[in-house]
């Protein structure tokens, strides 16, 4: 049985261990209301030179991501031939600041599977898109993954946890075809965490990634991606 996407997941967290190792145990506030976002970083994928600031980790053979161009708008396409390689970008994000991400996607070919799709199985662990928000741990045991899923037959809103680690939670936001149309997506990691794990996150964010791939289905898949932007939102009293 295949397990690549969460060698990938492990792959990376070792990778950015050495940069962010330190917990801060939060309180949880109530009542803020969000307003706005204070963006921290911006990918908008404009320039020929856009990917030199993500790292890519391979274990499976190289998914080919490539700037693609159509007028007026470039973006990432991801396309996958039996490989799984996955793009991260470290970033260190407090937690407590209440962290936020944004981004748009489209999937263009779902990977062909033999069994039914799930998130929590073993056989056929393959996605067109997903997006991953990384918390490393000091002891690499308490790292901890949120992961994001476009999947082509599981309702939106489900969420389950990893068949390989108890540490790595997903959560779908589409499902099916996009019938070539963009989906944005605005999440709020604090509460996507809290709802996950059914507890105050500990760690800070280490780095953020996004994969598709289609090695354990010996298939093919495609997707793209485009405006991933990352920081804190602001909040203000609830009245």
């Amino acid at each position: 049985m295949r397990k690549i996407a969460f060698l990938i997941a492990v792959a990376i967290l070792i990778a950015i261990s050495v940069y962010f190792f330190k917990d801060k145990i939060l309180s949880f506030v109530k009542g803020p209301k969000p307003v706005l976002v204070k963006i921290i970083k911006h990918f908008p994928f404009t320039k020929e030179n856009s990917l030199k600031e993500w790292e890519e980790k391979v274990l499976k053979g190289k998914v080919v991501y490539a700037l693609e161009q159509r007028d007026p708008n470039s973006y990432v396409r991801a396309s996958s031939d039996n490989t799984a390689s996955a793009l991260y970008y470290k970033i260190k994000l407090d937690i407590s600041n209440n962290p936020v991400i944004e981004w748009k996607w489209r999937v263009d070919e779902f990977p062909k599977r033999k069994f039914p799709e799930t998130l929590s199985g073993k056989k056929e662990e393959d996605f067109a898109a997903r997006v991953y928000i990384m918390f490393p741990a000091a002891f690499f045991t308490g790292s901890k993954v949120v992961e994001y899923i476009w999947s082509e037959t599981i309702p939106e809103g489900t969420h389950g946890t990893s068949g390989y680690s108890k540490n790595i939670k997903l959560l779908v936001l589409e499902k099916g075809s996009s019938d070539g149309e963009w989906r944005f997506e605005k999440r709020n990691i604090y509460e996507d965490y809290l709802k996950l794990f059914g507890k105050r996150p500990k760690l800070n964010i280490g780095a953020i990634a996004f994969m598709t791939d289609a090695d354990s289905t010996k298939t093919s898949a495609s997707a793209t991606y485009d405006e991933i932007k990352i920081g804190y939102e602001k909040k203000e009293d609830a009245k």
